[in-house]
């Protein structure tokens, strides 16, 4: 791995260029000290005759001790080399890097020279957020990585951009380095509750099981197979204050050397990439050296042909409703797959419909077997030798639209199948309808299928 070392030359700075340096040795890669000198003054009294001797004389000695850095480094058995720049800090380290394929910037915090201030406020949100390659802030008094039984890696992800980056990092470190790893996922429990339509009265501080199973399969999809040597764990907790603080706590609890985090998202409060949750985290960083990663470019898989492996078919059991259903199935019939049949009874439910449980209008027993049956009853004959599998949904509680939603996120649906009752155009089916609000709202495709003609 090829690393670059912002110093301020400070004693404060040693802890940084020691992780540095055990991350080059850890990875088989390669240490380039850097240190960035102001701009140099154009004002009368650079004029002076002297003061470009006394520019001189002062570049001379950070080279000289840049070399020693260097040479320390090499002695404690890395490959190190040196680099003394000039201009801004931010843009110069960036540009620096830029040019020679560092894979991973690395600061010292907590100083008031020009480097040590871009870990102080804005100037560190900045560089975290303007970087290109992942960035390790190395808190004051922190001087390696490893624990007593070696590395071990936290990396907080959510389902966006940076979490990505941050697994494809953690993947290539694994690669090149043994260690221990535990992918963290925090959640809001009102969000999730919201999110996949729960009902009923919940434990707002344990885990809830419906939330964590969804989760993990989200957690477990995005993380795959990681390879290399060392544990590979999840966890997923709930919640309720500062998501970057609690990050910081857990990971001081378990004691890792390096703690992993994307650096920016645009998903919702319990989403730990969200740039609060980094900033706050740059800000407060303590006890453990923390490493913020870009998201990098959402790319599409190969061919570009995205694939659909499960339908969430929608019916009210009308004549349109039943015949959307034929539409989802026909979607996958040259590849098989899963089609989720489902049914919305709509009734009042609680508001919020976690808080607790309204039973009036709620169906009995045997009335959801029928409905289970009359579901049933849609699947085609071919569906099975087409290598397509059915389950069957009520969902019992809600308006018809925000249902839909919710059931797609439980489900995992790839697509939603709706029907349309509308006489006059696609246009005018959608207003106001059940298939207008899954279409606003779902953040999945939606077909709409118009009554027949």
């Amino acid at each position: 791995m090829k690393i670059l070392w912002a110093t301020d030359l400070s004693r404060r700075a040693n802890g940084a260029g020691s992780v540095a340096g055990e991350l080059a040795r850890l990875t088989g890669g390669s240490v380039e000290v850097a240190h960035v000198l102001a701009p140099r003054t154009t004002d009368i009294l650079a004029l002076v005759a002297d003061a470009a001797l006394l520019d001189e004389a002062a570049a001379g000695t950070l080279q000289a001790r840049l070399a020693a850095e260097a040479r320390a480094l090499q002695a404690a058995g890395a490959n190190a080399t040196s680099w003394l720049g000039e201009g801004d800090v931010g843009p110069a380290l960036l540009q620096r890097a830029a040019e020679t394929g560092a894979e991973v910037i690395v600061l010292g915090g907590k100083s008031r020279t020009p480097v040590g201030r871009l870990l102080l406020g804005s100037g560190a949100d900045r560089l975290i957020r303007r970087a290109d390659r992942p960035v390790l802030v190395v808190p004051e008094g922190v001087t390696s990585l490893l624990a007593g039984d070696g590395l071990r890696v936290l990396a907080a992800v959510d389902g966006g951009l940076a979490a990505d980056a941050a697994v494809g990092f953690v993947r290539s470190l694994r690669e090149q380095a043994p260690c221990d790893v535990t992918f963290l996922r925090l959640y809001w429990p009102p969000e999730e509750y919201r999110r996949l339509g729960l009902q009923g009265a919940r434990d707002y501080l344990s885990a809830d099981p419906e939330v964590v199973g969804d989760l993990r399969r989200h957690l477990t999809g995005q993380v795959g197979v990681v390879p290399g040597r060392g544990r590979v764990s999840l966890a997923i907790e709930p919640t309720w204050g500062d998501p970057g603080q609690r990050i910081l706590e857990m990971a001081r609890e378990r004691d890792v050397g390096l703690l992993v985090l994307g650096a920016e998202s645009r998903h919702g409060f319990g989403a730990l990439s969200h740039v609060p949750v980094a900033q706050h985290v740059a800000r407060q960083v303590a006890g453990v050296s923390v490493l913020f990663v870009p998201a990098r470019p959402k790319h599409a898989a190969p061919g570009g042909l995205p694939r659909v492996k499960t339908v969430l078919a929608a019916t009210d059991l009308s004549g349109e409703g039943n015949r959307a259903v034929r539409f989802a199935y026909g979607l996958l019939a040259g590849q098989g797959g899963v089609v989720e049949l489902c049914y919305v009874h709509e009734r009042a439910i609680a508001d919020p419909p976690y808080a607790y449980e309204v039973s009036e209008g709620k169906l009995t027993p045997a009335e959801r077997a029928g409905l289970e049956s009359r579901l049933r009853a849609l699947i085609p004959r071919e569906a099975e030798g087409l290598g397509i599998a059915t389950h069957v949904t009520v969902v019992d509680g809600g308006k018809a639209g925000a249902a839909l939603v919710q059931a797609g996120e439980r489900l995992w649906a790839d697509a939603i199948v709706v029907g349309s009752r509308g006489r006059g155009g696609v246009a005018r089916a959608l207003l106001g309808s059940v298939a207008d609000q899954v279409v606003r709202h779902a953040g999945r495709p939606v077909f709409v299928v118009p009554p027949a003609i």
